[in-house]
């Protein structure tokens, strides 16, 4: 949303130069604070558009924020009454757009839809307008120009005037910044970090600059929780590759490093060692020293409670098959002492019958009885979880990693920490029907889910490498198992009742969530608001380290 509007943006500065430049000429043009400021948020706009709210941009935006605000109170309440001339300074012309329209619009957009730039910087603008009030008042002084405006024609009011407009304009100008600069003050030290699920994506993807992973047209959730003083970080790892691929790729993105999936593994898999340089765009500052809570969507699940094994038992393989000076700090272990909780929410942690079901010789498919309607609304999920095949091994994607086989063997590696919380909510939007059969429940569970889910609600039989899939596992989300988007199999756990106290070491199971797959994202079409879920979710976190 933020680049969509920041792209208006750039339209209606477009609009508004071509007028300005007319009336004044290029030359003319910029002596005026009006246009300085209005071309900074044009190039600010240009960049946030191409890039997102990255490195400085957010920065830059923010002093084209600051000088719009000041260059609308200026005119507003100084030049209009001055001159009487508000027609033609606000509502007409290039200052329709530059003292009125686009300063309104901007500070919306920059305040509600974009990532804030850092508090301590809040004297950036105040300096700038500093500088051109100062540059205005010698070039005045010495008669290289009058005015643009009233307050800098320093020879008509003497200096004593002079000085107390200049103070009145910067004092004006440090409480808009302190106000456009506001941030709440952080509630804790810890830190949450969101990892998205299968075909998902995170603050690196420029979908989520359109629609956010974390809360989908109902609003940026982790905007949200920064926002409430919970600082909170959405990573973005391979949407359709396997649970160490993104484990790798997490850990990059946090530490600030090249992407190194290891040595033995990617010669194993038959795909290039390393992958994209996060040194220069890490997703957080200071990972090492930071006490924090990973949480996982769906696939994401996996993927965090991989991330959190190697990150602290390292791996055996990576270390006997790699040249210590060669091995990656990932690899070594030893690291994350600050882990204070693994979340998954709707994760297939024992696999999902989505993929077991069509690979059983006794069950056929073609027996279950699927309304037509629900046939058609499920073509588009054909290639959301398809491998898009580069040449690697068929283990090394995420399809893999869920089938039911695969994800308990992976449980066999992953260690439970006697010093982490862990915590699972499972969704479900199925209902038992008239005949006591289980199927999906139109009215929660998003089309596209339907017809698979429906599958899902009548399968019974045995894996390949032989577990037995009983009626227990019929209620699903649409796309994982209700049943398997608890606690491991095999690893301690508990049903987690409200006010009850968590426990470390055991999986604390939430009450399952009426909703389907999607629903803690925030939903497509059954839309969901799930920012009070998560704020909920992280206070209880924070609370643990009380």
């Amino acid at each position: 949303m933020a680049r969509v509007l920041n792209l208006v943006i750039i339209i209606l500065e477009i609009i508004a130069f071509s007028k300005s430049i007319r009336w004044h000429g290029i030359k003319k043009n910029f002596i005026f604070y009006t246009q300085i400021s209005n071309l900074i948020t044009l190039i600010s706009s240009v960049l946030y558009v191409c890039l997102g709210g990255r490195g400085f941009i957010p920065v830059l935006r923010f002093i084209g924020v600051c000088m719009l605000i000041m260059t609308f109170l200026v005119t507003a309440c100084i030049l209009v009454p001055m001159s009487g001339k508000a027609k033609e300074l606000l509502f007409s012309g290039s200052g329709l757009y530059h003292h009125l329209v686009i300063p309104v619009f901007s500070t919306v957009t920059y305040v509600f839809f974009e990532k804030r730039a850092g508090y301590n910087l809040v004297w950036l603008p105040a300096a700038i307008t500093l500088f051109y009030g100062l540059l205005m008042l010698y070039l005045n002084y010495i008669q290289r120009i009058d005015g643009p405006y009233p307050f800098f024609q320093v020879r008509r009011m003497g200096a004593a005037k002079t000085t107390v407009w200049m103070v009145c304009l910067m004092a004006v100008m440090l409480t808009i910044a302190l106000l456009a600069g506001y941030h709440k003050p952080m509630k804790t030290d810890m830190k949450f970090i969101f990892v998205h699920g299968l075909s998902g994506w995170g603050s690196y993807d420029i979908q989520n600059e359109f629609i956010p992973y974390w809360g989908m047209t109902g609003g940026d959730v982790i905007r949200y929780l920064n926002d409430k003083g919970y600082e909170s970080y959405s990573a973005s790892v391979a949407p359709k590759g396997s649970a160490w691929d993104r484990a790798c790729e997490l850990y990059a993105q946090l530490s600030g490093t090249r992407v190194d999936y290891g040595a033995y593994h990617s010669k194993q898999a038959g795909h290039e060692r390393f992958g994209k340089d996060y040194s220069k765009e890490p997703l957080m500052t200071d990972f090492k020293d930071s006490k924090f809570a990973i949480i996982g969507h769906s696939f994401g699940g996996a993927t965090v409670r991989l991330f959190t094994e190697v990150l602290r038992n390292g791996s055996r393989e990576e270390i006997e098959n790699t040249d210590p000076a060669d091995l990656s700090d990932f690899f070594k272990g030893g690291q994350g002492d600050g882990l204070l909780s693994v979340v998954t929410l709707a994760a297939p942690t024992n696999g999902t019958t989505a993929y077991d079901l069509y690979e059983d010789p006794d069950f056929d498919v073609s027996k279950v009885e699927v309304p037509e309607e629900y046939i058609k609304k499920s073509e588009a999920m054909k290639n959301v979880s398809k491998p898009e095949y580069d040449g690697r091994q068929l283990w090394d994607y995420a399809a893999f990693d869920m089938h039911i086989d695969n994800a308990l063997d992976m449980n066999e590696r992953i260690t439970n920490f006697d010093d982490v919380y862990y915590f699972a909510y499972p969704c479900a939007s199925t209902r038992v029907n008239d005949e006591g059969l289980t199927e999906p429940d139109p009215d929660i569970t998003e089309a596209l889910f339907l017809k698979g889910s429906t599958y899902m609600s009548r399968y019974t039989g045995t894996t390949a490498g032989g577990f037995y899939v009983d009626e227990s596992w019929q209620q699903n989300d649409g796309l994982v198992n209700t049943v398997s988007a608890g606690a491991p199999i095999g690893a301690p756990g508990r049903d987690y009742e409200k006010g009850q106290e968590a426990a470390p070491g055991i999986w604390n199971v939430m009450p399952t969530v009426t909703g389907d797959h999607m629903s803690l994202q925030g939903g497509l079409t059954k839309r969901a608001n799930v920012k009070p879920f998560y704020l909920e979710l992280v206070q209880m976190l924070a609370g643990l380290e009380q």
